[in-house]
C-alpha cells in the first residue's frame, strides 16, 4: 500500500484507515503495531498512527502494553450503510416470516469484490454448525447465494473474474473448475436459482434466488441447512416456491414507486404475525 499510485483525488490516509480496520477480524481480534503492519502492508510507524488516531476517535482502543483492538463504535460504520439501502429497512420481517416458513435459516447476502457478505441472517441454530453472522464474508464461486450474484454479471465480467479469483477448494466437493463454474453460473442466470452441497461445508446445504431493483441484481435470498443426504429436487419442491415469494416482495419493494406503501404494508403484516 506504501508504494500504490492514484489520482490526485484518492485520500491515502483514509485508505490506510480502513485497511488497518479490516485487519481485524475473528482470528484476530486484537493486534500489535508489528502485526497490524504485516496484515496491512503499511510500515510500523504508518499503522502506528492509525491505529492510535483509531484510538482518539474510539474505534480501537489499547490492550495492555502492545494490543490494539476495535471497539464497538466501529458498528456504526456497518450501520450507514445498512440505514442507507431501502432494502436492509425493511427485510428483516420479509426474512422472520420466510423462517417461520420454512423452520431454516435465512440470509441476504450482497457483492463485495470477490466475495459475498451477510447483510441479513436469522439463523435456527439447530441446523447449522457453520459460524457465520452479519457481515461475515465467504468466496462466490462455491456458495449458492454467490452463485447467483454472480449470474447478473455479463460473460465479459464473469470471465475476468474466473481468471482472477483464486479458487481454493473449501472443501473436497468444492468446484474449483473454471469452466465448469462458467457453465453453472449460466444454467443458474436461466433458471433463477442455485442449489450447492457441500461445498462451503461438508454436510451444508443452500438454495438461492436473486433481489432486484428496478432490473437490476442486487442481492441473492438464501435458505440453508444441515442435510447429509440432500436431493436438489427435494429442496426445490420444499423451498424454492417460499424463497421465489419473498424475493419477488423485497424486489417490489425497492421499486422507487411502490416503495412506501408496501413498506408500510410489510411492517403491518408483519405486526400482525407478532400479535397473531
Amino acid at each position: 500500500m506504501e508504494d500504490s499510485k492514484h489520482d490526485e483525488y484518492f485520500i491515502n490516509s483514509l485508505a490506510k484507515g480502513l485497511a488497518v480496520i479490516q485487519a481485524f477480524n475473528n482470528e484476530a481480534r486484537a493486534l500489535t503495531l508489528s502485526e497490524a503492519a504485516a496484515r496491512t502492508g503499511l510500515t510500523r510507524a504508518a499503522a502506528r498512527r492509525v491505529l492510535l488516531t483509531l484510538v482518539e476517535l474510539g474505534f480501537a482502543s489499547r490492550h495492555g502494553d502492545r494490543h490494539f483492538a476495535l471497539t464497538p463504535r466501529v458498528l456504526a460504520l456497518g450501520y450507514a450503510y445498512l440505514s442507507s439501502m431501502p432494502l436492509w429497512s425493511f427485510a428483516e420481517p420479509v426474512l422472520e416470516g420466510l423462517v417461520a416458513d420454512l423452520g431454516e435459516t435465512c440470509s441476504i447476502a450482497a457483492m463485495d469484490g470477490h466475495q459475498l457478505i451477510y447483510v441479513v441472517r436469522i439463523p435456527v441454530h439447530r441446523t447449522l454448525v457453520q459460524d457465520v453472522s452479519i457481515g461475515s464474508r465467504i468466496p462466490l464461486y462455491c456458495h449458492s447465494a454467490g452463485r447467483v450474484l454472480l449470474s447478473g454479471y455479463t460473460p465479459e465480467q464473469l470471465d475476468d473474474y474466473l481468471a482472477q479469483a483464486n479458487l481454493l477448494p473449501l472443501t473436497r466437493y468444492t468446484n474449483t473448475d473454471r469452466a465448469s463454474l462458467r457453465a453453472i453460473v449460466g444454467d443458474v442466470r436461466r433458471r433463477g436459482y442455485a442449489w450447492t452441497s457441500g461445498e462451503v461445508e461438508e454436510g451444508t446445504c443452500g438454495l438461492s434466488v436473486p433481489i432486484f431493483q428496478q432490473g437490476r441484481l442486487i442481492a441473492a435470498l438464501n435458505v440453508s441447512r444441515m442435510s447429509a443426504k440432500a436431493a436438489e429436487e427435494d429442496w426445490l419442491t420444499r423451498y424454492l416456491p417460499s424463497l421465489k415469494r419473498a424475493a419477488a416482495q423485497l424486489s417490489s419493494a425497492l421499486s422507487v414507486e411502490k416503495a412506501p406503501k408496501i413498506i408500510r404494508k410489510l411492517a403491518d403484516d408483519a405486526g400482525h404475525q407478532h400479535a397473531e
